[in-house]
């Protein structure tokens, strides 16, 4: 597995583990809010943790959630909650509901598309086939989830919805309980990696065509994402869904984390492109944006002082010393977990 992250829970990422109980504490914790355990928004929000964790001056405390309604509910509301990965499905129909939204959001940096994996049993063999049967999406208000109603909506394919996290998702497609489960997440996705072979299981085309146009790209998964389920040669294609970094400044503290934030991430975007990162930062265009969104202050003077080719090259490049990945004890994840607490309270008063 590229990845070892699965062990996560109390919300916190193992990144953080490394630091030195000696060390000074940093000035300020920046809250980020992630996705669920191993998925790839909480596997980006380790890589950052991991930037800023000898930094004397900012930590970045990833803390799990759903990257769709509950990670916006956080963002905008929490006071401890600076930063969230939310995807732009989740978005659309939140500020749908909410017009004011979108008013109150800042955009850091748009990531990569997002493929969907539709995971099913051997006698499933097209999406059709699921019509009338039981299929996970992922939990209530999760981006998974929305991302599932949106895409069978679209197919005009009424299913029976269990809203089961992933590793309860595919533990009920091996026992043969569930016809199918849909996994949102780059390429590879842990879950999908861990699926056994010969368990029966296998990976559903969602073919791209006119009704998914406007709220989808077209991909692909090959043999070289997941060698336990695509035999070498062959691809299976599917739909991809957007991600995004967002900020929400609740008062003058929390703007200047937000900003001491986004003017090291963007000036130290090369080392997160480097060997053992997420490959999804290899694909990040840093210029990238979102129609009606605005861009946080110091992301648009820093792309604005820069050519589009200097722009170009800080993402191209990738000189960084490799990352390492480490699991925390459980002692280690409670006293972070209690310090996040302390923290939360603290601006709450």
């Amino acid at each position: 597995m590229r990845r070892v992250l699965v062990g996560m829970c109390f919300g916190v990422i193992a990144l953080l583990a490394g630091e030195d109980a000696q060390a000074k504490s940093p000035k300020a914790w920046l809250g980020l809010a992630v996705g669920q355990a191993a998925a790839t928004e909480t596997l980006l929000g380790a890589d950052l943790a991991a930037l800023f964790a000898d930094s004397s001056e900012l930590r970045v405390l990833p803390v799990l959630g759903d990257a769709g309604a509950g990670n916006l509910a956080a963002l905008t509301e929490n006071p401890g909650m600076d930063l969230a990965f939310v995807s732009s499905r989740a978005l659309a129909e939140a500020a749908r509901s909410d017009p004011d939204l979108v008013s109150k959001l800042e955009l850091v940096v748009r990531l990569p598309p997002q493929e969907i994996h539709l995971l099913a049993r051997r006698d499933i063999a097209t999406v059709a086939d699921l019509a009338g049967k039981e299929v996970s999406f992922g939990p209530v208000g999760s981006a998974s989830a929305a991302s599932g109603t949106a895409l069978f909506a679209a197919l005009g394919i009424a299913i029976h919805e269990r809203p089961l996290d992933p590793a309860a998702a595919l533990t009920r497609l091996k026992e043969g309980t569930l016809a199918g489960a849909l996994f949102v997440g780059g390429k590879p996705y842990p879950q999908i990696e861990a699926a056994p072979i010969g368990a029966g299981l296998h990976l559903l085309p969602i073919p791209f065509d006119a009704a998914l146009d406007a709220a989808y790209l077209p991909a692909e998964l090959s043999a070289d994402d997941y060698p336990n389920l695509i035999p070498q040669g062959q691809r299976v294609e599917t739909v991809a869904t957007g991600m995004l970094l967002l900020a929400c400044p609740k008062g003058e503290d929390a703007r200047q984390r937000i900003e001491r934030f986004t003017a090291a991430f963007f000036s130290r975007f090369a080392e997160l492109k480097a060997e053992g990162r997420h490959p999804k930062w290899r694909e990040v265009n840093l210029a990238a944006t979102l129609p009606g969104l605005k861009r946080t202050r110091i992301a648009e003077t820093w792309l604005a002082e820069r050519s589009e080719p200097e722009v170009k090259a800080v993402a191209a490049s990738a000189a960084a010393p490799p990352a390492t990945t480490a699991i925390m004890g459980k002692e280690e994840r409670e006293a972070l977990f209690k310090r996040f607490l302390e923290w939360q309270r603290s601006k709450e008063r």
